[in-house]
């Protein structure tokens, strides 16, 4: 029972959501820390549009028959437990003369959606928890 639970696409999911939530606030406090450097271009974290195309990509569709290690395969599975977050540098806006695309106001916006979204994550995961330590222990 444990392993299934441990393995389940939304533990998995929050799981990789809280992790992904962890470093996007790191990228985040990197941009902060460099508003006022030169030629920086802020970062970003990628986690959520390659988690979905990774659930989309599970062995619900179809997926093509090899029948020789040369052939090219048609829609591999793709395991959400692999899945990690990506960081990609935006390098085509520019806000001011020094080449630095940070704007101060929308990174803190971004740090405090961001601290929204964690808490509502491990307060998901702790329900999850408490629900399966209920079952576990019981009612008594």
């Amino acid at each position: 029972m444990l392993g299934t639970f441990f393995k389940s696409i939304p533990y998995i999911a929050v799981r990789k959501a809280i992790d992904a939530a962890t470093l996007r606030q790191k990228v985040y406090s990197h941009n902060i820390a460099n508003v006022d450097t030169p030629h920086y271009k802020r970062s970003e974290v990628n986690f959520e549009d390659t988690f979905k195309q990774a659930l989309e990509r599970t062995p619900r569709r179809l997926v093509g028959f090899k029948t020789d290690g040369q052939h090219i395969p048609i829609n591999p599975p793709t395991d959400p437990l692999n899945v990690q977050p990506g960081i990609w540098r935006e390098n085509d806006m520019f806000y001011r003369s020094d080449d630095n695309n940070v704007d101060i106001d929308v990174e803190m916006a971004e740090v405090a959606k961001n601290e929204l979204k964690f808490n509502s994550l491990v307060e998901s995961l702790n329900r999850k928890i408490r629900r399966l330590n209920l079952s576990i222990r019981g009612r008594g």
